[in-house]
């Protein structure tokens, strides 16, 4: 197996690693939705985000003092304060907020727009040109998105309006990309383990100031526990290990499009752990996203 992989191009190994992120950031809203519990009554979207940062934060800690990392030099740490406001604080709490008024399926269908806003920031960020086909296939992809959400939206509520959850998820799609590709500049110059950690554990004390004001006062249920171990566990530290990785040896433009698939891996999981159900127009979508993603890999990225 290691020999396989070791064949592969960089920039498949770039898309698997990034797959493999997707994979585990496309069941955040639905842990979420399940640590939030029936009827919002469980752990408050405050603990939630501070919660998980914390715990994260606490076993970043022992990843680099086990590991006996280096201290990161004092000029990045301008970069290590974005990544922490905006992954860690910002975009979790925002998407939590947003879940109490939404369901986890139509959070993962706005979170489809992180492509778009990653590949752009991205190309400006790393000075990478992508091809006229390139940029085609992120916008038809994100229209599709919406014509997709304007459809469902007009099934469910007979009207078109942006709600308050759809605003928050926006907020959290901007911040997140704005996070991602500031992490994938710091994986330039450390392995990616070390990028999402450093930030973790700089704002560690605030997270964990903050999770134990908001810690529930209430008894919570087992579940809504499970949901909160996995976003903290898993969305918040291990899938940046892949994520930032991906994004390094497969290139930050090129890899972001694997995001277009995080809408219908969280579709999979909604069906699977919260019971939804999964229509016929979301299967064709998915199989048309898919296929934009195809061809986007074969578009060229340069510098510029």
């Amino acid at each position: 197996m290691k020999i396989f992989f070791s064949s592969l191009s960089n920039e498949t190994k770039g898309f698997i690693f990034g797959l493999i992120g997707i994979i585990i950031f496309s069941i955040t809203p639905v842990a979420t939705k399940i640590a939030l519990g029936a009827n919002n009554s469980q752990l408050s979207p405050e603990f939630i985000t501070f919660g998980r940062s914390a715990l994260a934060g606490i076993l970043s800690l022992l990843y680099l003092l086990f590991f006996r990392k280096k201290i990161p030099k004092l000029k990045y740490l301008f970069n290590f304060s974005i990544i922490a406001l905006c992954i860690t604080v910002v975009f979790p709490l925002t998407l939590s907020l947003g879940l109490i008024y939404s369901t986890s399926i139509h959070a993962g269908v706005i979170l489809a727009f992180l492509p778009l806003a990653t590949a752009i920031l991205a190309s400006f960020y790393f000075k990478q040109k992508a091809s006229l086909g390139f940029w085609v296939c992120a916008f038809i992809g994100c229209i599709l998105i919406v014509i997709y959400i304007l459809i469902h939206g007009h099934e469910e509520n007979k009207k078109l309006e942006l709600s308050y959850s759809d605003i928050l998820f926006c907020i959290a799609v901007i911040v997140a990309a704005i996070g991602y590709n500031f992490g994938a500049k710091l994986t330039k110059i450390m392995v990616s383990a070390d990028v999402i950690s450093w930030a973790l554990v700089l704002a560690l004390p605030i997270h964990f100031t903050l999770a134990i004001y908001y810690f529930p006062k209430t008894e919570i249920n087992i579940i809504s526990w499970l949901g909160f171990l996995y976003v903290a566990i898993f969305s918040q530290w291990i899938g940046f290990f892949a994520w930032y990785k991906g994004l390094d040896i497969g290139g930050a433009v090129r890899v972001s499009q694997i995001q277009l698939l995080m809408p219908f891996f969280t579709f999979a999981f909604s069906i699977y752990l919260l019971g939804e159900t999964l229509d016929f127009l979301t299967v064709i979508f998915s199989i048309v996203i898919i296929l934009l993603i195809y061809l986007s890999r074969k578009m060229v990225i340069t510098k510029k």
